[in-house]
């Protein structure tokens, strides 16, 4: 996923944690964490040089995150939820300019009643 797509997600629909990473050391690297560790808990130590987050996040965003978070183990979401919401995106904009249903259930390999639920969101 490039930056243009990432561009593209509301950060507001995102897991609380994701928001506050997000929020903490920006979309790009929290989506970086999300790839690497997500779906696994991962400490965050009070010193950088004890982690090997130093060797995925610029040390700014590193310390951001320190300093916001040290001393505690963090559930990183999975990544999904950044390619999920870019998926369901693309389905409304395929439903509107007029793909059916059962169409886009083939084409995203969804249900009929997820691309009705995924219409609805619009």
């Amino acid at each position: 996923m490039d930056v243009t797509d990432l561009k593209r997600v509301d950060i507001s629909q995102l897991p609380h944690t994701l928001q506050m990473l997000v929020d903490c050391i920006g979309l790009e690297h929290a989506y970086r964490l999300t790839c690497i560790y997500g779906g696994r808990p991962k400490y965050i130590p009070k010193h950088a040089e004890r982690t090997s987050l130093a060797d995925v996040l610029p040390q700014d965003e590193l310390k951001a995150l320190i300093k916001r978070c040290a001393g505690m183990a963090l559930e990183i979401p999975k990544a999904d939820h950044f390619s999920r919401q870019l998926r369901n995106q693309q389905i409304q904009q395929e439903s509107s300019k007029g793909y059916s249903r059962s169409v886009l259930a083939d084409k995203y390999g969804l249900s009929l009643r997820q691309i009705g639920n995924i219409r609805r969101l619009a």
